[in-house]
């Protein structure tokens, strides 16, 4: 059995409206982070990957930049199954003209640092 919880993706649209709703907020640059701390999901981190429709028009750049943000979490798996607690987090981008990876990691990091202050 694994000591580190498992992170799958948040799919279930009650689940985000109630993240949304009931849940904190961390901004850092231009990605937000709504959460939602839940022991009833057994152990497991539910991470969903969101950009504006209002800041990036064309839906190929919008699926590009998703894309990106899913590798950041995939890169940084291991920091995150230790530093965050079993529930539910959306990641927001929220900017015009950023789509480096390079800058997508780097804001995402200082998101779980900010994250791992708060707590």
């Amino acid at each position: 059995m694994s000591v580190f919880p498992q992170i799958e993706k948040l799919k279930n649209n009650a689940i985000i409206d109630r993240v949304f709703k009931e849940g904190r907020r961390v901004q850092s640059g231009y990605l937000a982070m709504h959460y939602l701390k839940s022991e009833e999901t057994g152990g497991v981190i539910f991470i969903n990957v969101a950009v504006s429709k209002k800041e990036v028009c064309l839906s190929a750049n919008r699926n590009k930049i998703k894309r990106k943000m899913r590798a950041c979490i995939i890169h940084r798996q291991e920091p995150i199954k230790k530093n965050l607690h079993s529930g539910y987090y959306i990641v927001l981008f929220k900017e015009k003209g950023v789509e480096s990876f390079s800058s997508i990691l780097k804001n995402f990091d200082k998101l779980f640092e900010r994250l791992s202050t708060k707590k």
